[in-house]
């Protein structure tokens, strides 16, 4: 009796100190939120922007909990969002105590070059105020100097690196290493549907010809604006530019220097002193007077709330990530939280448009279904524009076709109008392998034939065929419905085939060349909205309670080991989606190197 009653005392003095410390913590955690809240940074006279691209950007903030970073160390931070980003910029653009901008480029983590693309816009529209824009890097990506390329003077570390080498696709294929394990594999899709060359990995272990090809031709439009554009801002012809590129004649930063790609090599440090000394010159500052830098995050902390409600209001939601069943989550797109979504903002009286931004390589055959059910409905009560990022492709391309319009960047990846089904079969492998075998008892022919521990029989295949088939034709006739054109023209340009938003535009794909900004002003014209409005975003972010939970939780884990496995993360998504997927697929087939 003694030994319990010790116990039980011990048991109840842990539980109670176990409950101080957690009160202890959370009261540290809220005291830290509340005051990096409450108390928004003093901006100095004369100061620079520093804009430090070392977080993914997405197309809105995701979880901002970098306040947990003084409680427990380390890294908490938030993405960039790339629609607060433009708002920054528009902002520093008219602050009569912002003098200039400082890219700092040797970090750059973005989805695609469409993303860049409309961040250089930005940067440009910037420039337009007579500010200037410096762009530095330790070692400039592709994307990273296609940014850079807007800035008025380049920076390259004199130890750095230029890998300006023009843009290639990898497909990885896994037909060899399934072979090793035994595992056979069925692909089922439409007839014509060649282009649709996502289930060829399972298949095959090089390319078909049809995907050579087609994607041949989307990459070099998408280099060809690009390169335009880069040679542009450079002051050089484009056939020198894309010289240069094939003879990798820029890498070296004394050969980038020597082709006029940058205008100075120098140190970080050295640049942010230089930065100082011009924006003195410029402004006719005395010698001594301070030039101070601020960090983009504390600069966004003094800004107000950008999604604020008014009498009259667009609605954004945005749809980001592989489309999926369910709720999804800040990077992926669930069915069910943008059908709901999208049901809000029609509902909403004080909303008199939504815009649909779209940022997805497609997925679920059926959630993008839903989804395009949805905007169908909507588009019945207001208008429904729609804004494509980086990619809007397959099952993206779906939800996307039935807005009243849609716009897109020129290198913004769509098409992929098509459906593919892999039917896996793991007995052989099993029983070689592992020894393992399967007896069946069953009430009709095909009971177990949907199990990937069955040999797929000819009748299951002819279903499966049958409900590709299917699938893909509701496909082109909701696109053919959407876009007003003829199904056989659909289908002559669908099939599964990838275009870059300047193809798509030529097809009738796409309305217009533009990036988000330029979506909500045609909702707002669409819409007849004369004075000011406010802008709404769907679906909500999580409260405070919930981003801090979800801190310590897989969704955290997973967005904190993209950040930090960079590239080779999407290797790994790649194989978690094969193991994800159920079902008849509209999703993208390959990666792009940008």
């Amino acid at each position: 009796m003694k030994q319990f009653f010790k116990f039980t005392f011990a048991s109840f003095a842990g539980f109670v100190i176990a409950g101080i410390l957690f009160v202890s913590i959370a009261t540290g955690i809220f005291t830290s939120l509340v005051s990096s809240t409450n108390t928004p940074p003093k901006i100095e006279e004369n100061a620079v922007l520093l804009i430090k691209f070392d977080k993914a950007v997405y197309d809105r903030e995701v979880s901002d909990l970098s306040s947990l970073s003084d409680v427990f160390g380390g890294d908490m931070g938030a993405s960039m969002g790339l629609t607060e980003f433009m708002e920054v910029l528009n902002k520093a653009k008219t602050d009569s105590k912002v003098k200039a901008v400082m890219l700092d480029l040797s970090v750059l983590q973005t989805n695609g070059w469409a993303t860049v693309e409309e961040m250089r816009q930005a940067l440009i529209d910037f420039k337009s105020s007579g500010k200037k824009v410096y762009a530095y890097s330790d070692m400039f990506t592709q994307s990273a100097y296609y940014l850079a390329s807007a800035a008025d003077e380049v920076v390259l570390n004199p130890a750095g690196m230029l890998t300006l080498t023009g843009l290639g696709a990898e497909v990885m294929y896994y037909k060899d290493l399934l072979d090793k394990f035994d595992v056979d594999v069925d692909l089922i899709r439409p007839r014509n549907n060649a282009y649709k060359s996502a289930g060829e990995r399972y298949i095959k272990n090089k390319m078909s010809e049809e995907n050579r090809e087609q994607i041949k031709v989307y990459l070099n439009a998408i280099w060809d604006y690009a390169a335009e554009n880069m040679a542009k801002s450079r002051h050089l012809d484009v056939t020198v530019l894309n010289n240069m590129v094939s003879s990798l004649d820029v890498c070296l930063p004394k050969d980038a220097l020597r082709n006029t790609l940058v205008d100075k090599l120098s140190f970080r440090s050295d640049v942010q002193d230089l930065i100082c000394e011009e924006v003195r010159t410029k402004y006719k500052l005395g010698k001594k007077t301070k030039v101070s830098f601020v960090k983009y995050s504390d600069y966004r902390k003094t800004m107000p709330d950008i999604f604020l409600p008014q009498k009259e209001n667009i609605a954004v939601v945005y749809a980001f990530g592989d489309v999926n069943r369910g709720k999804g989550s800040e990077l992926s797109i669930g069915s069910e939280t943008i059908v709901k979504a999208l049901q809000k903002a029609a509902a909403n009286k004080r909303i008199k448009a939504i815009v649909l931004r779209v940022n997805s390589p497609g997925g679920d055959a059926v959630a993008s279904e839903l989804i395009t059910n949805e905007v169908i409905k909507a588009k019945k009560r207001k208008p429904v524009i729609v804004s494509m990022g980086d990619v809007a492709a397959s099952a993206g391309y779906e939800m996307s076709s039935n807005a009243t319009k849609i716009v897109a960047s020129p290198i913004t990846i769509t098409g992929s109008i098509g459906v593919f089904g892999v039917m896996p079969n793991f007995a052989r492998s099993l029983k070689k392998n592992l020894g393992i075998t399967f007896d069946t008892v069953k009430t009709h022919d095909n009971s177990i034939a949907l199990t990937v521990t069955s040999p797929v029989s000819q009748d299951v295949k002819s279903m499966m065929q049958r409900n590709v088939e299917n699938f893909y034709d509701n496909f082109i006739t909701r696109v053919a419905t959407g876009r007003q054109k003829d199904k056989a023209y659909i289908d002559s340009i669908a099939r599964g085939r990838v275009w870059a938003g300047s193809q798509a535009k030529e097809l009738g794909l796409v309305d217009e060349f533009g990036g988000l900004r330029k979506a909500i002003e045609l909702a707002a014209k669409e819409a007849g909205i004369k004075g000011a409005y406010g802008i709404v975003a769907y679906p909500k972010t999580k409260d405070l309670t919930t981003q801090i939970i979800e801190a310590f939780s897989g969704e955290a884990r997973l967005k904190n080991f993209t950040e930090q496995l960079g590239k080779p993360y999407s290797f790994f998504l790649e194989l978690r989606n094969v193991c994800m997927m159920q079902g008849v697929q509209a999703r993208m087939p390959y990666l792009i190197d940008f």
